[in-house]
């Protein structure tokens, strides 16, 4: 980028260059190549890649073998460092048993059979980290569904990195490796205990991924937790039919965020309150819920496309406004204040923050930052950032907190009697990605 007097010349950035394997060695040719290096993590991938149930295409080897060892950009490492640390899942915490592998190895592999990778392909590396977890957790057909599905995954956010270059957008293929492992993340929220579709009638949340410790999750729980792809390109269909995809992505949050305002002054929100128990119950994929806490972006969705309509409570707006957010490749995270024992009683706040491409920051609009508003802003809360499965060891171990039972295990980064106006001065500034891996990572 050039400046001259007051006009800004941006050149386009050179395409990233494919990986391209010219001549196929044996499949141990690469695996030595890993081993000779001498170094982490280099060594400890080729060990976890023999441990592979499949490992039998030595092309696929290849590629992944040329994505860690001739990389420009450090997250690529990065990327591979926290994979060899978290991605083998610990029998511990599971009733049944689970892979002696690293799953997330498992999906990059999948991923590298049916795709070509580029170089410093970090957003391959995203969502091979992310859907790990699935794997470890998954039955045999939502395995067979995962394979598809992340292949879908990676060309629909290459396909929309070219479409946020076309309308001026800082492409997402350029984001830091923690903005591109939360859009990579398309699991929603679904880990907080004592919530759920259930709760209201008997169960305790049985599409929460906490109660699949016990039981592997079926292709039912994995499609309520996961917007498919092609639900995002429906989306993303919608939000360009009604204008909401504005010149910048603060503007295009901002839409989107105004639109769905979980109030029960909006006519475009239909808000259910949590403790009024006169509301009927509504069906969501043949069964009877809640009409709250649902965590399924793809049926609150299908409701919307009916009725023009969101309902439900800050959980809803916040799962429906992150799948619509992601649909056009503007990464966001959950965050949830709670603010129970206060004068104020037992209550909580869901919502997004987003990272912005251009000042590299992830922040969050006035109002709900500000909930609860007004002279709450200098109580003390409890503040709740998610942290997609990077690191699966301990990840769902649940210990109950003491106001709402969330998990405490690695699915949170929590810190505790903190003043409101502190988080809200936090985001309203931006929170840089350093700041978010430390978050995400430690």
């Amino acid at each position: 980028m050039t400046v001259t007097g007051s006009q800004t010349i941006v050149t386009p950035q050179r395409q990233t260059e494919w990986i391209k394997i010219s001549e196929v060695r044996p499949l141990n040719y690469y695996l030595s190549l890993l081993e000779t290096n001498g170094t982490q993590p280099y060594v400890q991938l080729a060990k976890e890649l023999r441990r592979l149930p499949d490992l039998t295409n030595a092309i696929t080897v290849a590629k992944i073998t040329y994505l860690a060892m001739n990389a420009t950009n450090p997250e690529v490492k990065d990327a591979f460092e926290l994979m060899m640390k978290g991605g083998t899942p610990d029998p511990r915490d599971f009733i049944y048993s689970v892979p002696n592998y690293n799953t997330q190895l498992q999906v990059l592999y999948w991923l590298a059979l049916q795709n070509e990778f580029k170089k410093d392909d970090t957003l391959a590396l995203a969502i091979a980290m992310v859907n790990g977890l699935w794997v470890t957790m998954g039955d045999g057909e939502v395995k067979e569904v995962l394979k598809n599905e992340t292949n879908f995954l990676l060309d629909f956010f290459r396909d929309t990195s070219d479409f946020q270059s076309k309308i001026g957008w800082h492409p997402l293929e350029q984001y830091p490796l923690d903005a591109k492992i939360l859009l990579a993340w398309t699991g929603d929220n679904a880990l907080k205990v004592g919530h759920g579709p259930h709760t209201e009638v008997g169960a305790e949340a049985p599409h929460s991924i906490f109660e699949y410790t016990a039981r592997r999750v079926h292709l039912k729980a994995y499609r309520w937790n996961s917007v498919d792809t092609a639900t995002l390109r429906r989306m993303r269909a919608t939000m360009l039919q009604r204008q909401w995809v504005a010149s910048t992505i603060q503007s295009t949050y901002q839409r989107v965020e105004e639109y769905f305002l979980p109030s029960r002054s909006n006519p475009n929100w239909y808000y259910t309150a949590t403790l009024d128990r006169r509301w009927q119950l509504v069906t969501v994929d043949g069964e009877l819920v809640t009409p709250y806490v649902i965590h399924n972006a793809r049926f609150l969705f299908e409701y919307f496309l009916e009725t023009g309509m969101g309902f439900g409570v800050c959980d809803d707006q916040a799962t429906l406004v992150n799948a619509f957010l992601k649909s056009v490749g503007i990464p966001t995270n959950y965050v949830y204040k709670l603010w129970a024992g206060t004068p104020f009683g037992d209550a909580g706040h869901t919502f997004n923050i987003y990272y912005e491409g251009n000042s590299r920051l992830w922040t969050a609009n006035h109002w709900q930052l500000s909930t609860p508003g007004g002279t709450r802003m200098n109580i003390t809360i409890d503040f709740y950032l998610f942290r997609p499965p990077v690191t699966q060891g301990g990840y769902l171990r649940y210990v109950k907190e003491r106001f709402y039972g969330m998990p405490m295990g690695s699915a949170y980064y929590t810190t505790t009697n903190v003043p409101n106006l502190t988080i809200y001065n936090m985001f309203l500034q931006g929170v840089t990605s350093v700041q978010m891996k430390q978050w995400l990572y430690s």
